[in-house]
């Protein structure tokens, strides 16, 4: 049953065990559904008071917080071990890879075939008289050819 909705809040206060207000009192000498919904709201009431009652008289099991509470210290420091146990194991690996890479031996660089390389366009760029400055003429020969006509041309 549902009594007013305008005084639902002063019955709830008034079953929760404040005195009615003189309106309130007023209203529920005359309205049967009120007093129906504050008789419902203080047995709700009552009812509620009495659970929580029964469950604060019932003791905590004998050590049973100190029990729980020092297995969750060791289930911690079992963590903690591991955790420092992988923290090592990481460092270590690291510490070992950079020994292996500062000790590497260094590879063998191959000088030859950079001795040997030449521009592509160091032929290009040669003058065409150089086979002249780097050649000597037999005996007889000279490095010019004069033609009859007074020419000269190289080799």
């Amino acid at each position: 049953m549902t009594g007013c909705t305008e005084w639902k809040e002063a019955i709830a206060e008034c079953a929760l065990g404040k005195m009615p207000e003189p309106d309130l009192a007023a209203h529920l000498a005359i309205c049967l559904l009120c007093q129906d919904e504050l008789r419902e709201s203080r047995a709700m009431a009552a009812r509620i008071d009495a659970a929580l009652h029964r469950r604060a008289a019932v003791e905590p099991p004998l050590y049973g917080p100190d029990r729980v509470m020092a297995r969750l210290h060791a289930q911690a420091n079992i963590r903690g071990w591991w955790r420092w146990a992988a923290v090592g194991t990481a460092l270590a690996a690291v510490s070992i890879a950079i020994v292996m890479w500062v000790r590497r031996p260094a590879p063998e660089a191959d000088v030859t075939s950079l001795s040997k390389w030449r521009s592509p366009t160091q032929s290009l760029l040669r003058p065409p008289v150089a086979a002249a400055w780097t050649t000597r003429p037999s005996l007889g020969e000279g490095f010019f050819k004069i033609k009859p006509a007074g020419e000269i041309h190289a080799q």
